[in-house]
């Protein structure tokens, strides 16, 4: 729960929620970059969901569930060895040394992204934000590591 209320905290944050929740959010203003920003945060804590067709619902049921009594991560499979980058299910720090920072990408893309499938940079940034929030510096680790590639035109990116 004081995730959920941490995730509210922020002004501009619970502006948007109840714009969502009252179903007042006009798409084009969702691409703004302070909305993405912050529907990250959202999406990542579970208070919005992006619906099949692309539109945003607020969940109501996320206050009513019990929470976890253990510090359970967003992917509960995070090898022993990079347990001490999160905290509550978020990444905390990208590591500085580039073996173990790439161990972490390559637990990373391997939950977030089906191999079979392209995504947007939209729809990249959307799951890396359920992690952390510096979205770009974890996808450029991504595709300088070979994990992820980009098309030429930044189109779209694929699981290696």
């Amino acid at each position: 729960m004081d995730q959920l209320l941490a995730a509210l905290a922020d002004p501009e944050r619970l502006r948007l929620y109840a714009r969502i929740v009252l179903d007042e959010l006009p798409p084009r203003e969702e691409d703004s970059p302070v909305a993405r920003k912050h529907l990250g945060r959202l999406l990542s804590n579970g208070l919005v969901e992006r619906l099949p067709d692309g539109s945003l619902r607020a969940d109501p049921a996320v206050f009513r569930r019990a929470p976890d009594p253990v510090d359970a991560y967003a992917h509960p499979t995070v090898p022993r060895r990079l347990t001490g980058f999160f905290s509550h299910g978020r990444l905390t720090a990208i590591p500085v040394r580039p073996v173990v920072r790439h161990e972490l990408l390559v637990h990373l893309t391997d939950t977030l992204f089906d191999a079979d499938r392209s995504y947007s940079e939209r729809e990249v940034n959307e799951a890396f934000r359920t992690v952390h929030d510096d979205t770009a510096a974890l996808r450029r680790h991504c595709v300088t590591d070979g994990l992820l590639v980009r098309e030429r035109d930044g189109s779209a990116y694929r699981r290696w």
